[in-house]
């Protein structure tokens, strides 16, 4: 089986050039050079700054070390700051592996492993939009205690700052610790990170998104049990406090090996997490399918025991990379080993955990020659943008993309798309109480419904089922669900569902 770096943010940036064509008409041919300094740069890894551009940070290897440098280039394709890139951190020894998130005002906070000390450790910086960095020259540290660190992932706390996970050798074995750093580079919780699991054996390979409330849902693999390994997970809240259970919660403790997760927000306080399984097959002859787990906000495991199958189809799917569908479930995508050559698959599954398109997933991408290391992120309209390097045109990979809408038809040409084209407006007003107005249109007679969901993926009132006549139509909604009574404020998804396709949009109603 081939194994490739997960890491190839550049897709993103990639797709981000090619998405807003009026404004980034200054952009290169072939690429808008940030950094061409001698040595070898590694491992780019990108965030927006805010404003139509993007913040990139790499390794560097100009000095004769590594070194973490970043870029920031905006809309029309100008570099913004230094020449060949600042310097987040230049210290002795080797800084490497950076992760990176926006800060929310226009630059951004990067993390790495450092060994300017005695181990690898774990440190940050902050740089602001003008490309001045923030904190301490290079960087605060947050983790220096014995033995080694490694692999550290970000988000934002929400309030400026950020919360990084890793997992740590400082037992004898590898274990998994957090820290937070505030907007100004203060650590906030205990030095050298919370234990957030040391249970025995090695875990290893944490991410982690926002709990909605200051915190942070971690999970992580882990083979406390034997030489598998299975899948934990741990929340820990805005003051570094664990709330579930010490040392995690299983998500899954199936036979086999369980590898290679990611995970989002469940949009109500949880996650859902996604996975290489190989529980069909062996050590050493691993047949790797893909599965995912919800966990609620209280650490209960929401699905099946040990997940629901994604995809169990003949042959290896592998390195699932998941979004939200902003209805409580979630779109997955992984590359798929079932045909002749290594393919693009996508599956949505509800906030109950039942898939929504075709079993075992969707074909987005079955052209001859390998299809590898897919990366997603939401159209905004309730599906996809999937973008993957590709080997069609030969040994030196392309990047090719496709959008699938949430009713899992691939979103094409006129000429080429299936089902009847239709139309779905923003209702209004908008925020509303206590009624709004969708307006919506078909081309041609056809089957119409039109539902109305809460952010948990429930759907609270049907609106329009049946067929209706080619032209617009409108339909006032009063907030109330199937049995008449008030729901609550918050943000509510409209899904129009006509001719063979899906739009869905978002409305909030403030009582």
């Amino acid at each position: 089986m081939i194994r490739v770096m997960k890491a190839v943010p550049l897709v993103v940036l990639c797709a981000l050039i090619i998405a807003v064509p009026s404004a980034w008409a200054n952009w290169v041919k072939d690429g808008t050079p940030l950094c061409t300094a001698t040595g070898n740069q590694w491992l780019p890894m990108v965030t927006s700054d805010g404003f139509g551009g993007a913040i990139v940070t790499w390794y560097d290897g100009r000095s004769g070390s590594y070194d973490i440098y970043a870029q920031r280039v905006n809309a029309s394709g100008a570099v913004q700051w230094t020449t060949d890139g600042l310097a987040l951190c230049a210290a002795t020894g080797d800084q490497v592996y950076p992760q990176i998130i926006p800060d929310g005002a226009g630059g951004a906070i990067v993390t790495w492993q450092d060994t300017s000390g005695a181990n690898w450790d774990i440190h940050a910086q902050r740089v602001d939009a003008s490309g001045a960095v923030r904190w301490v020259a290079d960087g605060v540290a947050l983790c220096t205690a014995t033995g080694d660190r490694r692999a550290p992932e970000i988000i934002s706390d929400g309030a400026g700052g950020a919360i990084v996970t890793w997992y740590d050798g400082r037992s004898g074995s590898y274990d998994i610790y957090a820290q937070r750093v505030d907007a100004l580079g203060a650590v906030q919780w205990t030095t050298d990170g919370v234990a957030l699991c040391t249970a025995p054996g090695d875990q290893s390979h944490p991410t982690l998104t926002s709990d909605s409330a200051g915190g942070a849902i971690v999970t992580w693999q882990d083979n406390r049990s034997s030489s598998y390994t299975d899948i934990y997970a741990q929340r820990v809240n805005a003051s570094g406090s664990v709330q579930w259970t010490p040392n995690g919660v299983g998500l899954c403790t199936a036979a086999g090996n369980q590898l290679d997760l990611t995970l989002v927000s469940d949009g109500a306080s949880g996650a859902i997490v996604t996975w290489n399984d190989n529980r069909n097959g062996d050590l050493f002859d691993p047949l790797t399918d893909i599965y995912a787990q919800r966990v609620s906000s209280l650490g209960a495991v929401l699905w099946a025991t040990n997940g629901v199958a994604v995809c169990t189809v003949t042959g290896n799917q592998c390195y699932p990379m998941i979004i939200s569908d902003d209805m409580g479930g979630a779109i997955v995508t992984w590359y798929d080993y079932r045909g002749a050559n290594i393919d693009i698959y996508a599956q949505r599954v509800d906030a109950a955990g039942a898939a929504q398109w075709t079993a075992n997933g969707v074909a987005l991408c079955t052209a001859a020659a390998p299809q590898m290391q897919p990366q997603i992120t939401s159209d905004g309209a309730g599906g996809a943008i999937v973008a993957w390097y590709d080997y069609r045109g030969g040994d030196h990979p392309d990047i090719y993309s496709v959008r699938v809408d949430a009713n899992g038809f691939p979103v094409l040409t006129a000429a080429d798309a299936p089902g009847v084209p239709i139309e779905l407006h923003q209702n209004y007003p908008n925020p509303f109480n206590p009624t709004t107005t969708v307006t919506y249109s078909v081309p041609e007679k056809c089957a119409v419904k039109l539902e109305i969901y809460d952010v948990s993926g429930k759907c609270v009132a049907c609106l329009v089922d049946g067929q209706q006549e080619k032209g617009s139509h409108s339909v006032e909604w009063s907030g109330k669900d199937e049995k008449g009574s008030s729901v609550a404020s918050g943000i509510y998804v409209y899904r129009l569902a006509a001719g063979g396709r899906t739009i869905s949009k978002k409305m909030v109603l403030l009582r």
